[in-house]
């Protein structure tokens, strides 16, 4: 075969295995945009159950729709957010979300959880929670390049009210 044929050839393969890669990955910087504005986080919110609250988790945030809810069954809709780029090396392929109750000693106890979201999947998590102070975190800890990251530590929390 004809060296110049066999180089004509393989460079269109090559582009398309790039361009399908970075696809795959997310790797589109419009992609992150997306999430807010409608696209990918639209497309999630379909299925999204009626009145559940729903949970972004990236690289480095918990945004809760609303922070608080009323006293009984609660829904949460957790979905890991599409708006980061995991190729970075900076972590976060995974995320999960942790439901935590204050005590009036000021420790936490778990409510409930739902654990390894990977990029653009949701999952729902439906709790009965009485009045009081909680916390919605993840506390995925993985190491990326030698070092362990703890997601807590990188901001992955934030307060969340339940009344009567």
């Amino acid at each position: 075969m004809n060296r110049r044929r066999v180089v004509s050839l393989t460079f269109p393969v090559v582009v398309l295995a790039i361009l399908v890669t970075a696809v795959a990955c997310g790797h589109d910087s419009g992609m992150g945009g997306m999430m807010g504005n409608g696209g990918m986080g639209r497309m999630m919110s379909g299925n999204q159950p009626a009145g559940s609250i729903r949970v972004d988790l990236a690289n480095w945030r918990v945004e809760p729709a609303q922070s608080s809810a009323r006293a009984g069954s609660v829904t949460f809709w957790a979905i890991h957010d599409m708006g980061y780029q995991h190729m970075s090396g900076g972590g976060g392929a995974t995320h999960d979300l942790q439901v935590m109750k204050k005590n009036s000693d000021g420790s936490f106890e778990m409510a409930g959880q739902v654990q390894g979201l990977t990029m653009g999947e949701a999952k729902e998590l439906t709790l009965d929670l009485t009045p009081g102070d909680y916390e919605l975190s993840c506390n995925v800890v993985e190491q990326v390049n030698g070092k362990m990251i703890s997601h807590y530590k990188q901001g992955m929390h934030t307060t969340f009210k339940v009344t009567e």
